[in-house]
């Protein structure tokens, strides 16, 4: 529970809560480590949904819909969306 008064906070958390909450964090940053190292050993680059969006000359919502629809695929890392800068090309290539 918050207190606005004065910002004092008591957590109680079981060691089996603690345990959970680091496994959590490792597979999750093992799975960032693996997307980055896959991306490296393609050459291949990950994009942000702004530079993605401006290569494609599309919105951001549009990247969205893609991806929702199997279009284009995103991959996340640590909750952002990225996109392989290869299949952006792949894509523009085919939109000519």
């Amino acid at each position: 529970m918050f207190d606005n008064q004065n910002n004092n906070v008591i957590l109680q958390v079981s060691l089996e809560d603690l345990k959970k909450f680091a496994q959590e964090i490792l597979i999750g940053a093992k799975s960032i480590a693996m997307i980055e190292a896959e991306a490296a050993a393609s050459g291949d680059q990950l994009l942000t949904v702004e530079e993605a969006a401006r290569l494609l000359a599309v919105s951001k919502m549009t990247l969205y819909r893609w991806d929702k629809s199997g279009i284009l695929k995103k991959v996340e890392i640590g909750g952002k969306r990225r996109y392989r800068k290869s299949d952006i090309e792949h894509l523009a290539g085919c939109r000519m």
